[in-house]
């Protein structure tokens, strides 16, 4: 057993390698994956420790205020990258308020901001991940090494190594995530491979015309995502041996207060900095006296701002809860389908595996481009040849135009991973004996799902559906893409207005969206913790 998966890690590693060879070997390509891995791998070096300490101290100690840090962590979850991009620019960036006011020149421009936004953003994923592997630590053998090494050598060589996959399958979700965004990249003009799509793209490019430089790049971001969706699987697996109880809590005794400190103070860079540059940038006001501009803030402003930014994007608020909740509502019962389907066995979860690696892995630029290219926008023949109508291709290009078709599926599909991945953990924590309670019954598997699993799991499914509206609602790379005339969400909005400057109408916009970010947190909170009480 032990050959057979070393077997199978040297074919990956290898293959991997020969991918990698493949693009640097093209030399056309060479700067694109110069900057795409220096930008995965700066991002990582950033996001990994901070994460960690930060999954470390909420999940395994006894740190005052946890629950608040971990309810923080879980908001910045749903605030999509294009909120924290306009955040930090608002407070570092050209017309940044820091910038301003200490004119010391730009801080946040370049290479070195879409590190820093992007590790900023990648931060609270990894917590999330390093900190559901340290949950699930067995507490028999913390116990046990207790009664033989202090606390401190019992956390270095028992719950970190044994936690250790998650560290790996957070440092390669990050690079993934990062390799196939483009939002920060085209505002700090960086050029990567999903900035690059992104620009073949908006200048007229189509899915065949695709530069073939960028397939080595593909196939390596796309085995970086089988590697990490088989840690991930691991965990998932593990679910439900670890739900009959709580892991060991590390007593931090008189280390209690500065350590809460020492959190306080990176929740304070992660989180209230951008939060309190978007608060600047709203309320600031701008005063011309006769020695020269003189920066106040008003509070009056700052809520006149917010309150005046709502109506002023009503239009894009429609479009963008109409798109998301389609494309949540869908994205849940494909997920649904997936999960269900993969929990019955390892042969059976190939599909949920390779539907979910091939949906991360690819950049959302190629996405958009897919899905132009699949509703027939440059190339109809292929419709009416199987159509059998001289206007086959009309069809698609109604389609396309309808603003509740393209639009939605590719917020789908940005959703429909994450959305899987929550479905079957919870699916896996459903005791088996109830289902073959009622499959004796004579329950097929359509009633096993529908009146067992699903009302068994609500709360779950619930949490399932609130991941994917915020995933979808902050869909860009894409949506900017597909999105027909006179259909403008929020996220293409203000990634537009974004290019010159957070002016104070896009800080309000920002911090209106932020509070309807946090009460997902909440609600998806409560879920997860309804659902806990029921395993519990």
């Amino acid at each position: 057993m032990r050959d057979t998966r070393r077997f199978w890690v040297g074919l990956l590693l290898l293959t991997t390698l020969a991918a990698t060879v493949a693009v640097m070997a093209t030399a056309p390509a060479t700067t694109f994956a110069r900057d795409t891995a220096l930008l995965c791998a700066a991002t990582v070096a950033i996001s990994l420790p901070v994460g960690s300490l930060l999954a470390f101290f909420v999940v395994r100690t006894d740190l005052p205020g946890r629950r608040l840090v971990g309810w923080l962590l879980g908001c910045l979850l749903f605030v999509p990258l294009y909120v924290q991009a306009a955040a930090w620019e608002a407070g570092f960036g050209l017309q940044g308020a820091v910038t301003l006011g200490l004119e010391t020149g730009v801080w946040l421009e370049g290479f070195r901001a879409a590190v820093w936004v992007h590790a900023m953003a990648a931060a609270p994923w990894t917590a999330l991940l390093v900190g559901a592997g340290l949950w699930l630590v067995e507490r028999e053998l913390e116990e046990v090494a207790l009664l033989d090494a202090s606390a401190g050598r019992v956390v270095l060589i028992v719950t970190m190594r044994r936690g250790g996959a998650a560290f790996a399958a957070a440092a390669l979700w990050v690079a993934v995530v990062t390799a196939g965004e483009m939002t920060v990249t085209d505002l700090f003009q960086v050029r990567t491979y999903a900035e690059q799509l992104y620009v073949e793209t908006a200048l007229g490019g189509t899915l065949g015309e695709a530069p073939l430089a960028m397939l080595p790049s593909i196939l390596v971001v796309a085995w970086l995502v089988a590697a990490a969706l088989l840690l991930c699987t691991q965990l998932v697996s593990r679910f439900p041996l670890a739900g009959a109880g709580r892991p060991h809590v590390f007593h931090l005794g008189r280390w209690r207060w500065p350590c809460a400190g020492m959190v306080g103070g990176i929740m304070a860079i992660v989180a209230g900095v951008p939060l309190a540059s978007l608060f600047y940038k709203a309320g600031v006001v701008v005063t011309q006296t006769e020695t020269g501009r003189v920066r106040t803030w008003s509070l009056w402003r700052c809520l006149k701002t917010v309150f005046d930014a709502i109506p002023a994007f009503w239009q894009e608020i429609g479009w963008t809860l109409a798109t998301g909740c389609l494309a949540a509502s869908v994205a849940l019962v494909v997920a649904v389908a997936l999960a269900w389907w993969a929990r019955a066995a390892r042969a059976a979860a190939l599909p949920a595996v390779i539907i979910t690696a091939a949906l991360l892995a690819v950049p959302g630029p190629l996405v958009g481009m897919a899905v132009i290219w699949l509703l027939g926008r440059n190339d109809p023949a292929w419709m009416t040849a199987i159509v059998g109508a001289a206007d086959g291709g009309g069809l698609l290009y109604a389609l396309y135009n309808h603003p509740l078709v393209a639009l939605p599926l590719v917020q789908c599909a940005r959703a429909l991973p994450l959305a899987t991945l929550v479905c079957w953990a919870a699916f896996r924590t459903i005791p088996v004996e109830s289902l073959h309670i009622a499959a004796t019954s004579g329950a097929g598997p359509s009633a096993l799902l529908c009146k067992v699993a699903i009302p068994q799991r609500k709360a779950a499914l619930a949490a399932a559906w609130l991941v994917a509206f915020a995933l979808a609602v902050g869909e860009l790379a894409a949506g900017v893409l597909v999105a027909p005339p006179g259909v403008t969400t929020l996220s293409i909005q203000i990634f537009n207005q974004l290019h010159y400057g957070a002016e104070s109408q896009v800080a309000g916009v920002c911090l209106a969206l932020l509070t309807v970010y946090a009460a997902i947190g909440l609600a998806t909170a409560l879920a997860i913790n309804h659902f806990a009480r029921r395993q519990g």
